[in-house]
C-alpha cells in the first residue's frame, strides 16, 4: 500500500492551518468574553500548545493534506469538517485529562470548530477560485449558449462548461415556474423554453444545449421545434446513466440525432438472469463485426464471460470490433475467428476448440433489394444453410443455448430476404425436437444507424445537398436503437425454454417521410433547400412491416418489451431432410427458381405488386 508523505505543499498547508487554529481560538475567546472576564494569556497558550499539534495530527490522519487546493471540492470540505470536529473532541479530552479542562467553557468548544472550518475551507476554495479565474478568465470568452433545463444534468453541464473556453453560458430555461429567477451554479434561470426565440435574439445566442436527458420524446421534439424557430443550433448531452457522478465531459456534447426524437423507452434487464446465463461462460457470436453482432459483443462483455469468441467473415469488420473490445475489456479473453458460417468444417473446428455454452447467431445477409435480384441463391445459402450449419454444430458440441437473430420481415414475407429468415426460424424449430440445445428466435424491426440503414443514406444525401429519396409517402417502419435491440436479444436468450419465437415491442411505427423531414430539420436546413423525391417501392419492399403472421398470436412474458409468438407446429424430421437436399444442390439456382422454391417451403411467402405512387403536394416524383 502506498503511504502518504508530507511534501513541501503539505507542510505549507499545515503551517496555514496552525495559523487558522490560532485565529480561531483568539476569535472564540474575543467574541464570547466581550462582556465577561478577559481571557488569561496563559489560558490561550495552553489551548494552543495542545490544539495545534493534535489538530494537525488528526487532519493528517483524515487525509486533509493529501488534497490539492486548486482542485478543492465537496469531499475535501467534508474531510475538513470531520477532522476539525474530531480534533476538537480530542483537544477537550486531553485538556480535561491534564487538569486544564476549566480553561475553556462549553461555548468556546462549540464556536471554535465552526470558525476553524470556515477559515480552512474558505481559504482553500479561494485558492481554487483564483486559479480557475486565472486559467479561464472572467468567463467572457467562448460562444454564448443557453442551456435548456435546470435539473441535475444542467448542474453537471454547467460545472464543465465553466472550465471551457469554447462555451459561455448566458442563461438557463426551464418550464418549472418555481425555478424562474433562481441561480444555478451562478447562472440565472431566465424563463420558459418558449422564451428561447426572444432571448436568443436579445442575447445574440446561436447555440442551445438540451440538458434534459430523461424527458419524454414529445418534449424533445417540441424543444427541437422551438430551437428551429429561434434559429439556433441545437445540441444535447448524454443520458444520465451514461456519465458518472453527474459529470459531463464537454466532448460528449453532441448534435441532436434523429434517435433522440423517437418514442423509445429505456430497457430494463434481468441482471441476475443474464449473469447466470453469461458470467463465467464461453460465448460465441456469429456476424460479430456487424451492427447487431458487434453490439451483442459489447453487451455480453459487460457480464464478464470466461471467453468471448467472435466469428466473422469480413476481415475488416473483425479487425475493427476486435480492436475495440480489446481496448475496452483488456482483461477478457477474446478469440477472433475469421470464417464462413456455410463452412461446416470451420464452424465445427471452432465449436470443438472453444466449447461455447451459448451461441448468438447474428450472421446474415439482410439488404432486401440486393438479395431480391441477382443474389437470391446466396441469400438462401447464407441465411438458411448457414443457420443450419451453426445450429447443427451447436447440437453436436453440446451448446446449451442457441439464440437466432431474426427479423420482422420474416412475417408474411414479400421478399427473398424475409422468406429466408422465416425458413431459418423453421429450421431451428425443427432442430429443437429431441435436442438438448435450447433454440430461441428473436424478431425485431429496423435498427437506427445500422450498416446500410435508411438513416445512413439520408445523412449522405443531406450532406451532398440533396435530394433525399423516399420510396413512398406511406412507407412505415418500426425502429429501435442498436443497443436496445442487442439488450432484448440477450434478455430473450435468458428467458427462453426452447423453441420460442420472441417478438419485441417495437413501439410506434414511424413514417419514413417523417424521418426524412426530421433529419433535414436537424441538419438546420429546410425542405426548400433539401428536396424530398419519391422514387417508388424497390423490389421486394412492402409499405408496412408486420411482427406476427396471420396464424400467429402472442402470449406475454415477464419482460414488458418481449412477447412469445405461438407459431405453427415444428416441421418433422423428413421435412428437414428434404430441405437439406435442396440446400445442398450443386448448382446456383436462378432468382425465379429460388422464389418458386421458397414459396413451397414458406407457404405465406408471396410477391407483392408495387402500389401506385401517390405524390404529395409540394413534392416531385423521380
Amino acid at each position: 500500500m502506498k503511504t502518504f508523505q508530507m511534501d513541501s505543499q503539505a507542510l505549507v498547508a499545515l503551517a496555514h492551518d496552525a495559523v487558522a487554529i490560532t485565529l480561531s481560538w483568539a476569535f472564540a475567546f474575543a467574541l464570547l468574553r466581550v462582556h465577561g472576564s478577559p481571557p488569561v494569556p496563559g489560558e490561550i497558550t495552553v489551548a494552543l500548545l495542545v490544539a495545534i499539534p493534535l489538530q494537525g495530527l488528526v487532519s493528517y490522519l483524515f487525509g486533509v493534506y493529501q488534497g490539492i487546493w486548486r482542485y478543492t471540492s465537496l469531499p475535501d470540505v467534508q474531510r475538513i469538517v470531520f477532522s476539525v470536529f474530531a480534533g476538537t473532541v480530542a483537544v477537550a479530552l486531553v485538556l480535561f485529562a491534564t487538569g486544564y479542562g476549566e480553561v475553556l467553557t462549553y461555548r468556546e468548544y462549540a464556536l471554535y470548530p465552526l470558525i476553524l472550518v470556515s477559515i480552512m475551507s474558505g481559504s482553500r476554495m479561494a485558492v481554487r477560485s483564483f486559479k480557475e479565474w486565472s486559467l479561464y478568465g472572467r468567463g467572457l470568452e467562448g460562444a454564448p449558449v443557453i442551456v435548456l433545463g435546470a435539473g441535475d444534468a444542467a448542474v453537471g453541464l454547467l460545472k464543465e462548461l465553466s472550465r471551457s473556453q469554447e462555451w459561455r453560458v448566458v442563461g438557463l430555461l426551464d418550464d418549472d415556474p418555481q425555478k424562474h429567477g433562481r441561480l444555478l451554479q451562478g447562472v440565472r434561470v431566465l424563463g420558459t423554453l418558449d422564451d428561447l426565440p426572444r432571448l436568443a435574439a436579445r442575447l445574440k445566442v446561436r447555440h442551445a444545449i438540451i440538458a434534459m436527458p430523461s424527458v419524454p420524446y414529445k418534449v424533445r421534439r417540441r424543444v427541437v421545434e422551438i430551437c428551429k424557430r429561434a434559429k439556433v443550433s441545437v445540441l444535447t448531452v448524454p443520458s444520465l446513466e451514461n456519465f458518472a457522478g453527474g459529470k459531463i465531459a464537454t466532448s460528449k456534447i453532441r448534435k441532436v440525432a434523429v434517435e433522440d426524437l423517437m418514442k423509445r423507452e429505456s430497457v430494463t434487464l434481468d441482471e441476475s438472469g443474464l449473469h447466470e446465463l453469461l458470467t463465467g461462460k464461453v460465448v460465441l457470436v456469429t456476424g460479430a463485426g456487424g451492427s447487431i453482432g458487434s453490439e451483442l459483443c459489447r453487451q455480453v462483455a459487460h457480464f464478464q464471460p470466461s471467453m468471448l469468441v467472435l466469428f466473422e467473415q469480413s476481415e475488416y469488420a473483425m479487425y475493427r470490433v476486435d480492436g475495440e473490445l480489446r481496448e475496452g475489456f483488456p482483461e477478457m479473453p477474446i478469440a477472433s475467428v475469421v470464417g464462413d458460417v456455410k463452412n461446416p468444417r470451420r464452424v465445427g473446428q471452432v465449436m470443438h476448440q472453444y466449447s461455447p455454452s451459448i451461441v448468438f447467431h447474428a450472421a446474415a445477409y439482410k439488404h432486401v433489394p440486393l438479395m431480391e435480384e441477382l443474389n437470391s441463391w446466396e441469400a438462401v445459402q447464407n441465411n438458411v444453410y448457414g443457420t443450419y450449419v451453426v445450429a447443427r454444430a451447436a447440437i453436436d458440441y453440446g451448446v446449451r443455448k442457441f439464440v437466432f437473430v431474426s427479423t420482422d420481415k420474416a412475417v408474411n414475407p414479400t421478399n427473398v430476404m424475409g422468406a429466408t429468415k422465416r425458413l431459418a426460424e423453421m429450421v431451428c424449430q425443427a432442430l429443437q425436437a429431441g435436442s438438448a440445445t435450447r433454440f430461441e428466435m428473436v424478431r425485431f424491426g429496423n435498427v437506427l444507424g445500422s450498416a446500410g440503414s435508411v438513416i445512413q443514406r439520408f445523412e449522405e444525401q443531406i450532406h451532398k445537398g440533396g435530394p433525399v429519396t423516399v420510396t413512398h409517402p406511406e412507407m412505415v417502419r418500426y425502429f429501435m436503437s442498436i443497443p436496445e435491440a442487442a439488450q432484448l436479444v440477450l434478455q430473450a436468450g435468458c428467458m427462453g425454454l426452447g423453441g420460442e419465437i420472441f417478438v419485441m415491442d417495437m413501439g410506434e411505427p414511424v413514417k419514413i417521410i417523417d424521418l426524412a423531414r426530421d433529419m433535414i430539420r436537424l441538419s438546420e436546413l429546410s425542405e426548400e433547400e433539401i428536396k424530398i423525391v419519391y422514387t417508388g417501392l424497390r423490389p421486394g419492399e412492402k409499405l408496412f412491416e408486420e411482427l406476427l403472421a396471420h396464424d400467429e398470436h402472442t402470449r406475454p412474458t415477464p419482460h414488458p418489451k418481449l412477447r412469445v409468438a405461438k407459431a405453427r407446429d415444428a416441421q418433422p424430421r423428413e421435412w428437414l431432410d428434404e430441405q437439406l437436399a435442396w440446400l445442398a444442390q450443386d448448382r446456383v439456382s436462378a432468382d425465379a427458381d429460388v422464389r418458386r422454391d421458397l414459396k413451397r417451403w414458406v407457404p405465406e411467402f408471396q410477391s407483392q405488386a408495387r402500389p401506385k405512387l401517390k405524390v404529395l403536394p409540394g413534392t416531385r416524383a423521380a
